[in-house]
């Protein structure tokens, strides 16, 4: 009898998926084979299939402990079942059967209800992630140290500098005879522009680092890049301009091009979107690399300081600058890097979830966060979401 009480319950919990539209196979079985003359089977589905019923009993539900008062229910019939006489237990046990199924179904049905509101707290709390909230900071070769988060800033005692939240000018009306470096950080969740004195302009993504020259007078422009920053640069055949990046350099006269360069990244990427760029290892004459055409790009390799060059996508790489991500085939790995820098958040993935899945597709650097993880979850990788502070949880759909 106890095990015909329990498959009873699990039938109602299988009625209640397929009315959520979450039944396995097993519930599809489980529900065909219901004896259709079985007493009760009509109103309960009836029943179920009423929106008033079932939020009457959502209503009814919420003002007692549910668990307890159903495991409390679950342990009276059991008894109840036992001091029955066999003859009675033949007599009632259809009805009982019945309102178990209700009962078992209308509790599914709660739980999911609470679930789903569980679910919009997940999404509500991440679509508080917000982007391009960070905010960079300029550190001048005095040791001052600037926010950039006022519309526009003086900076003492300089002359032909234009400082503002999103963009720094420099200008050749600065009077100076010894060369200076500042530096700008950009944080997670940060982007900024940069006109450099000799009118080359720089662009840097999120979690960026950029120690640059002040003054255009030295007879090499030097800056030195953690990150990833695009690049416009003046050109002077007198005066070459150089990025380097730990070892890795990339020399140019005049051109455009992108250079991803982040800390504990494996691989250096430089991409040519005009010009020409020689890309190198510093203090290593012998390892190089030229790159003169539009879509070519360079992969440095830190470990045995190669280089190798394919031709690429150039949106794929510089579409940060313009506001986009684009991905084609990216692992979920790198897209989730990728987002956790812009929107500034810190995730929990299991790695073979990472390294499994590959999406494509393209959207605003600005939609909300929430809605860039639905429109991935969309394209078919099953995962689900939680949140726990403000760390975003991801782990595949069971």
């Amino acid at each position: 009898m106890m095990k015909k009480i329990v498959d009873v319950i699990k039938l109602g919990e299988s009625v209640g998926r397929k009315l959520s539209d979450n039944a396995t196979e097993t519930d599809k079985r489980r529900i065909s084979d219901w004896d259709e003359t079985a007493s009760g089977k009509e109103e309960v589905l009836e029943k179920l299939s009423d929106p008033d019923y079932i939020q009457e009993k959502t209503l009814y539900y919420k003002s007692f402990d549910i668990a307890g008062a159903w495991k409390r229910a679950k342990v009276r019939k059991l008894a109840q079942q036992k001091s029955m006489h066999s003859k009675m237990r033949k007599l009632v046990w259809g009805a009982a059967a019945a309102v178990t199924v209700l009962l078992s179904a209308t509790v599914y049905l709660f739980q999911q209800d609470d679930i789903v509101k569980e679910n919009v707290e997940v999404h509500q709390a991440i679509a508080n992630i917000l982007p391009g909230r960070g905010v960079p900071v300029l550190y001048l070769d005095d040791d001052r140290q600037i926010a950039l988060n006022a519309d526009t800033l003086d900076i003492e005692g300089t002359r032909g500098i234009e400082v503002g939240k999103k963009m720094i000018t420099y200008s050749k009306d600065q009077i100076e005879k010894e060369e200076k470096y500042n530096k700008i950080v950009v944080p997670k969740g940060g982007e900024f522009h940069l006109v450099l004195a000799d009118g080359s302009e720089i662009w840097l993504n999120a979690e960026s680092t950029l120690q640059y020259f002040v003054h255009d007078i030295a007879k090499e422009r030097v800056v030195y890049l953690q990150g990833e920053a695009y690049f416009k640069i003046a050109k002077n055949e007198q005066r070459p301009f150089k990025i380097i990046s730990g070892e890795h350099e990339v020399k140019v006269l005049g051109t455009e091009f992108n250079v991803n360069a982040y800390l504990g990244a494996p691989m250096i990427y430089t991409t040519l979107i005009e010009g020409k760029v020689n890309v190198g290892v510093v203090n290593r004459p012998d390892i190089g690399q030229i790159l003169q055409e539009n879509g070519r790009q360079s992969v440095y390799n830190p470990n045995n300081k190669s280089i190798s060059l394919r031709y690429v996508d150039p949106r794929i790489y510089t579409a940060w600058k313009d506001g986009y991500f684009i991905f084609r085939y990216s692992t979920l790995r790198e897209v989730m890097q990728q987002l956790s820098r812009w929107y500034d958040f810190e995730y929990e993935v299991p790695d073979m979830l990472l390294d499994k899945y590959h999406f494509s597709g393209e959207f605003k650097r600005f939609d909300n966060l929430d809605r860039v993880l639905e429109i991935i979850r969309s394209t078919g990788i099953p995962f689900v979401l939680d949140i726990k502070n403000g760390k975003v949880i991801i782990r595949e759909e069971a």
